[in-house]
């Protein structure tokens, strides 16, 4: 990740040394003051937002909860940080990859221990989040207003639906 740090940082830097140039010139402009002021400060605020913006595209994984993953994914790959107790996942929800970075527990780990298995076999792993029965007092959240901590298991039914790997 210390590329990307030094990334962000000369990146922003040469953004902000773009908008005190843009100040400079514009002092001696005969343009109203509040250009003078706000234009500088768009283009600083502005490079130092753009760095974090193209970490998406960069393809560097995305901090995200169990509720902000897709409900069913195909995984693609995934790399465990034990000690830090996170892990990267890329998955495929249709047909472009995303990688997300999210919090590690045993349940998880158990399952990814099995999906590792079953690619290990030349077979795909396709994940979906656990279904909570009723009898547990779960009702669903329609509204998405609660903390929807489900945990991904391996769904066996997508595998035999899926054509064989080439």
């Amino acid at each position: 990740m210390s590329h990307y740090l030094d990334f962000v940082v000369a990146f922003g830097a040469l953004l902000t040394l773009m908008g005190v140039i843009a100040a400079w010139l514009f002092r001696t402009a005969a343009a109203p003051l509040s250009a003078k002021i706000i234009l500088p400060v768009l283009a600083v605020s502005l490079g130092w937002y753009a760095p974090f913006a193209v970490s998406k595209m960069m393809g560097f994984p995305v901090t995200a909860s169990m509720a902000e993953l897709p409900d069913r994914a195909e995984l693609v790959a995934f790399v465990a940080h034990d000690e830090d107790k996170v892990v990267d996942l890329w998955l495929r929800d249709g047909d472009t990859p995303r990688a997300y970075e999210t919090k590690l527990t045993p349940r998880m780990k158990k399952t990814l221990r099995e999906a590792e298995e079953a690619m290990a076999r030349g077979g795909r792993a396709a994940l979906r989040k656990e279904e909570r029965p009723r009898s547990q007092g779960f009702r669903g959240d329609p509204l998405g207003v609660g903390d929807d901590q489900r945990i991904y298991e391996l769904d066996v039914s997508a595998l035999s639906a899926l054509p064989p790997k080439e």
